[in-house]
């Protein structure tokens, strides 16, 4: 067999250094030279592929089983055939010709390519089963010399393959349209598994009913009931659809349901936050079918099979309704807060006017409130609805829907609110008790599930004691806080049998200042924080007869009442002394205690030092309060709560009949106890709590009705001032903190004590 060679073109120069060769006579052949001098290279005396080069080639098969032969094609012409005296490239096989077929390079194109030529041989050149006169050859094209149904058919098979740059783009678009057939193909299925949408599912949306512990007092102060809806888009005015739009969906007008942008930019956003959720790219078609079909199809987990039911759902209602329905059916749904759904209802309840009457300040405004409506509110923080609403205004703006000059007169416009409402709201019974009840539903229900309203909240409220509460504390500013020097305070009441949240005062005049300090402020604990060092060393089995000395060290001063020496836990603890505090947290284990601290219920950040044994760490008042409870409820865990059952108005044997409507939620079925420390440890706290009242820090807090127990806390330079109490017989908890928003007072947690007190006087019979 001859061995591979690379083919001698016709008028190919002598295999010697291209200097000692004589130029070509004609044009024609030395452009031939010139480009195989540029092609090749000599090597010892022969004439070698540039190896920086790359030159198509030919793979020649005499029959299937023989191995193939390369060649490189080089020159511009090449005949191939049996004839060994007039053929570049030999074929030695029965079914070619003498003279079969030659290849020439076609340079009438931008990229010069081979054509094959049948030479008028016997049995021809075919692709598959036709025969060809010709044929341009591609990379990988396979020719066969001969009907390829004959065995003795000799093959051949062009190999060019593109740059790599080039083959990169190809696969990485084969790769891509194959994601994208694999994604279309998905997405097909699951659109057939969408309910219908013509006619719309039956989602009214209705009030959230909150009542008081009695079962009869309702909290909600608005008249919700009558919902009613816009006809069409244009009765919500210019404005409001435009800001949705640039708040919620700027690509709205020419998406499918689905913005591919969007998700792109969230997933990065996610993938950055190393799994964090920050983002989740949902359009406006997509809020409307989770409302639409959130409980028949759609789902509420927050899922990406959720997400991706959305995604399908919201697809489906861009092909079945035009983009004003979707639009006009997201406006009069969409939640703003208080139970009120709909940018109608809004636009009465926040500004007293029909949403087509709104300036454009007030319709940025509404619009703003969507990502957060209970947080985001100008009856609770106007400040902070004005931000959004200057956001909305701007981005409006980089979208071409308003001017500069009109975004700017908006900004600067005086926001002026339905204060009849507003007075209304915020003279409800109950105010922060009634707010908190919204963010504890978001909690149990989900954000989408809890805003979609029809639902009745029975809650734990004792409407005596939280009468007593906040008069407790308004009387306590008003007659004490002048000379102590503190302007707020809160108050909790919770049931440790159950952990029912019974009173919530969260500021002294919710009109005035909406922010509830008993469930969102994080301030210092003081010394009511050493309750977990000292339930910590118990835990390790220290008994509370040890005696820790009393002499200072690491920068803390010694005992200032129990004198010099040592004193037991017993009396360390009454007279809250910091340097036995921090002794008893060394011998438990610093990280003993924070463990405490997370088994009762605490969940801010907390380091492990003196500073965090001495208070020095920021917790929440709730959370205090349900450690507290822990202790009286024999060591058993129950974290508080405000709802004790939500039922579904929309399914009720009687409509007019709660008790006959189906129970989604109930507290004493779903929330069990825990056994965070054992009823012995629990029992010896509640002894060394015993003594702070009776001859310890806490004596201001002494009732005639009950025995009582708790703990005092002083922050530094007075800042925060505490008492967490307790009346066992009656399984009542109750936290106390004064102070101020900002800036230091001059009392000290003997106030706070004093103030306890004065409340468990009034509310207890």
């Amino acid at each position: 067999m001859k061995s591979p060679q690379t083919p001698q073109p016709p008028s190919q120069p002598p295999t010697q250094s291209p200097s000692k060769t004589k130029p070509p006579k004609s044009k024609l052949m030395t452009q031939i030279n010139s480009q195989i001098y540029q092609l090749t290279q000599v090597v010892n005396g022969v004439l070698k592929i540039n190896p920086k080069e790359s030159v198509p080639r030919l793979e020649v098969r005499r029959s299937q089983k023989d191995k193939p032969e390369i060649y490189d094609l080089v020159g511009d012409r090449y005949v191939l055939g049996r004839n060994t005296s007039k053929c570049d490239i030999v074929v030695q096989t029965p079914l070619v010709s003498q003279i079969h077929a030659q290849l020439v390079r076609d340079r009438t194109q931008k990229k010069s390519q081979f054509i094959l030529q049948d030479q008028d041989s016997t049995n021809g050149i075919y692709r598959d089963k036709q025969r060809l006169k010709a044929v341009p050859m591609r990379h990988k094209m396979k020719i066969t010399l001969g009907p390829p149904e004959l065995a003795e058919a000799a093959t051949i098979r062009y190999l060019d393959p593109p740059p790599w740059y080039i083959r990169t783009v190809q696969y990485a678009g084969i790769g891509i349209g194959s994601i994208a057939g694999m994604i279309v193909f998905a997405i097909g299925l699951e659109l057939s598994r969408v309910p219908a949408l013509r006619p719309l599912p039956v989602t009214q949306q209705g009030p959230v009913e909150v009542v008081a512990g009695d079962g009869i007092k309702r909290l909600d102060p608005t008249d919700i009931a009558n919902h009613t809806e816009y006809a069409s888009i244009g009765e919500f005015g210019e404005f409001i659809p435009k800001a949705v739009i640039a708040s919620e969906d700027t690509s709205f007008r020419w998406n499918i349901g689905v913005d591919p942008i969007g998700v792109a930019r969230a997933i990065i956003t996610n993938v950055r936050s190393r799994g964090e959720r920050l983002e989740g790219a949902s359009t406006v078609t997509q809020q409307l079918a989770r409302n639409l079909l959130g409980t028949t199809y759609v789902g509420r987990d927050d899922s990406a099979g959720r997400k991706w039911r959305e995604a399908a759902a919201a697809i489906k209602l861009t092909f079945t309704y035009s983009k004003d329905e979707i639009m006009r059916l997201y406006l009069n749904r969409a939640y703003t807060g208080y139970g009120v759904y709909g940018f109608k209802d809004a636009a009465k309840l926040y500004f007293g006017k029909e949403a087509s009457e709104l300036s454009l300040s007030e319709a940025a405004t509404l619009v703003g409130l969507l990502p957060s409506p209970e947080t985001i509110n100008p009856f609770k923080n106007k400040n902070r609805a004005i931000e959004y609403r200057d956001r909305i205004l701007y981005r409006m703006v980089d979208l071409g829907m308003i001017s500069a000059k009109d975004a700017e007169r908006a900004r600067r416009s005086v926001l002026i609110l339905n204060e009849a409402a507003k007075t209304k709201l915020q003279g409800s019974v109950a105010p922060y008790y009634y707010s908190y009840v919204f963010e504890e539903l978001q909690d149990l229900l989900g954000e989408d599930f809890a805003k979609e309203g029809n639902l009745i909240v029975e809650t734990n409220l004792d409407l005596g004691m939280q009468k007593a509460s906040d008069k407790s504390l308004r009387e306590a500013v008003a007659n004490d806080g002048g000379t102590y020097g503190f302007s707020q305070g809160a108050i909790v009441t919770v049931n440790a049998r159950n952990g029912s949240l019974l009173a919530m005062t969260g500021g002294v005049n919710y009109q005035t200042s909406q922010f509830n300090r008993a469930s969102n402020s994080l301030r210092q604990a003081g010394s009511t924080f050493k309750l977990f060092s000292y339930a910590a060393a118990l835990k390790s089995g220290i008994s509370a007869n040890t005696t820790f000395s009393c002499n200072g060290f690491a920068g803390i001063t010694g005992c200032h009442n129990g004198g010099s020496g040592s004193i037991d836990m017993y009396r360390g603890f009454a007279l809250s002394e910091n340097v036995v505090a921090v002794r008893v947290a060394e011998s438990a284990g610093l990280g003993n205690v924070v463990q405490m601290a997370r088994d009762l219920g605490i969940t801010a950040k907390l380091d492990e030092s003196s500073n965090m044994v001495l208070g020095g760490n920021e917790v929440k008042m709730l959370e205090m309060a349900g450690a507290y409870a822990t202790v009286v409820n024999e060591g058993k865990y129950i974290k508080p709560h405000a709802i004790r059952r939500i039922l579904d108005s929309a399914d009720c044997a009687n409509p007019k009949d709660h008790q006959t409507c189906r129970v989604i939620f109930d507290a004493s079925a779903l929330i069990q106890p825990r056994q965070a420390i054992a009823a012995d440890v629990a029992n010896t706290m509640m002894d060394l709590m015993s003594g702070v009242v009776q001859y310890g820090t806490g004596r201001a807090a002494a009732i005639p009705q009950a025995k009582v127990v708790g703990k005092t806390g002083t922050t530094d330079e007075g800042r925060d001032l505490w008492f967490i109490g307790a009346v066992p017989s009656r399984d009542l908890v109750t936290a106390v903190w004064l102070g101020n928003d900002e800036g230091v007072t001059n009392g000290s947690s003997s106030v706070a004590a004093k103030v306890w007190g004065d409340y468990m006087r009034a509310a207890l019979p």
